[in-house]
């Protein structure tokens, strides 16, 4: 079965809820429609007033019966989520007024009506920067327990009868963390492995560090961090035998049989890596692109992780089925 189908499928069962930051987006709300008509979730769009989302639908022709309009009220906040976010923007020197008010700004009562638990998600970002949706998904919804970094993923598709990868793959982070420390790799590698499982939950999660060495063949001081982190990830899945980490490893090695059992002999990750850990922005948004350009795989992201519920980004330039699939994503990374 395709694997887009198949976690439309899963999503439906669900039966959640998300919300869209951007309600009077045109493509925004055409997907919002579409995912409601489709029976995959409730879809809540925002706008800051009613009209302003009834005009978008007409303009584009949409019949938004089946959609809800939410126009920004604290009183449709969570008293702990609403207070959570005034004290850190007061704690950041805005005042309490101010902060009141930014809490009723589109992006950020996004992110604290899930918060709030009353979606199971967000996506925004076809009219905002990345930044804003990524500030407001930090102090709207905040990290997740034991990690302390907010990175990306993007899921690599395979075009049908690829000779070598035959299942979907997990490339991170290739949108958010310029350069990683250990401890920032290893947040990355620990949120990548949770994102795997919540998209696949019948497959074991098998992390490639990536580097241009394997097993110690190089040595160089860049590759202290992948080590570092490497052993930090182990010790964070000590517990769990279904999850395996492997490092530093040449990107042939991690990937191709043939090549991991000679490099890597004895590595439970060598040549059948399900997700590549890149060890800067450099490297992973090269690759995924290159994957994507010359390889043919369908690349879907960036989605968001780490966050302590999901908020997901999207590029300026999305489409209308950008924003479903991603919408679709979002909802599966809720179960986890």
């Amino acid at each position: 079965m395709d694997v887009l189908k198949l976690f439309i499928d899963e999503a439906k069962k669900l039966r959640g809820t998300v919300i869209f930051a951007e309600g009077d987006e045109e493509r925004t709300l055409e997907a919002a429609v579409r995912l409601s008509k489709d029976g995959v979730c409730k879809s809540i769009v925002v706008g800051k007033t009613k009209e302003v989302v009834e005009r978008a639908a007409v303009k584009k022709k949409l019949d938004i019966s089946s959609v809800e309009v939410v126009v920004p009220s604290e009183h449709l906040l969570a008293g702990a989520a609403l207070e959570g976010f005034l004290q850190r923007m007061t704690a950041k020197g805005m005042t309490l007024e101010a902060a009141r008010q930014s809490a009723l700004e589109p992006l950020n009562f996004s992110a604290l009506y899930v918060k709030s638990g009353h979606a199971n998600g967000c996506v925004a970002g076809a009219r905002s920067s990345t930044a804003d949706v990524l500030r407001a998904a930090i102090y709207g919804i905040g990290p997740g327990a034991g990690t302390k970094v907010v990175s990306s993923f993007f899921l690599m598709i395979p075009p049908v009868g690829h000779p070598l990868v035959k299942k979907p793959v997990v490339y991170a982070d290739c949108g958010v963390n310029p350069d990683p420390g250990a401890q920032g790799l290893k947040d990355i590698a620990v949120a990548s492995v949770y994102s795997y499982k919540s998209l696949f939950p019948s497959e074991k999660p098998r992390v490639a560090f990536l580097s241009f060495s394997t097993k110690g063949s190089a040595e160089h001081k860049s590759l202290l961090k992948i080590r570092e982190a490497v052993s930090a990830t182990r010790e964070h899945f000590s517990g769990d035998d279904g999850v395996f980490v492997d490092g530093e490893m040449q990107f042939d090695a991690a990937a191709v049989d043939v090549v991991g059992q000679k490099k890597a002999p004895g590595s439970p990750v060598a040549g059948n890596a399900n997700i590549f850990i890149f060890p800067d922005l450099n490297a992973g948004n090269i690759c995924y692109k290159v994957t994507e350009r010359l390889g043919l795989f369908t690349a879907i992201g960036p989605i968001i992780q780490g966050l302590a519920m999901p908020m997901n980004d999207l590029s300026r330039g999305c489409s209308v089925d950008d924003i479903y699939y991603v919408s679709v994503i979002t909802l599966l990374k809720s179960r986890w």
